[in-house]
């Protein structure tokens, strides 16, 4: 089966200029983990997630968590958030992004997910411009 047939039509995206403080409240309005960045053309140019937030905010945190020795500190957190937020995404985002097209199988998608530890990868047409997203759910239920 062709990812086409099983992905989500949801072209939540934003540009590289948006800033971090807009990105949160678009993911946690849209509640999504992660965003897709695209051009003025709609082609996915970028990716960000929650995750890179946070590792923006303190570099070396999930580093950390991994000592046994270590307390986390949300005020920590907090301040360093806020010196970021008017920061445009572009400078958090990653440049390598892992698409699947529309016309991949199901089977390769799944196998992308898997090894690259994602919750949902882009979906884009032979242009490179953002369709959709395929997330793990969307397998599990064709899969069902």
């Amino acid at each position: 089966m062709k990812v086409r047939e099983i992905m989500t039509k949801d072209l939540t995206s934003c540009e590289k200029d948006v800033s971090v403080r807009h990105l949160i409240f678009i993911l946690d309005s849209a509640e999504i983990p992660n965003m897709p960045i695209v051009d003025e053309d709609n082609k996915v140019i970028g990716y960000i997630s929650e995750k890179d937030l946070i590792k923006a905010a303190l570099p070396g945190y999930f580093e950390m968590l991994h000592s046994t020795s270590f307390i986390p500190d949300m005020n920590q957190l907090s301040k360093k958030l806020l010196q970021i937020a008017d920061d445009p995404v572009e400078k958090y985002m990653q440049h390598d992004v892992i698409v699947v097209t529309e016309n991949d199988d199901d089977l390769q998608a799944a196998d992308l997910i898997i090894r690259k530890g994602v919750r949902d990868l882009p979906v884009v047409d032979a242009e490179g411009q953002l369709v959709g997203r395929l997330k793990r759910i969307d397998l599990l239920q064709h899969l069902l």
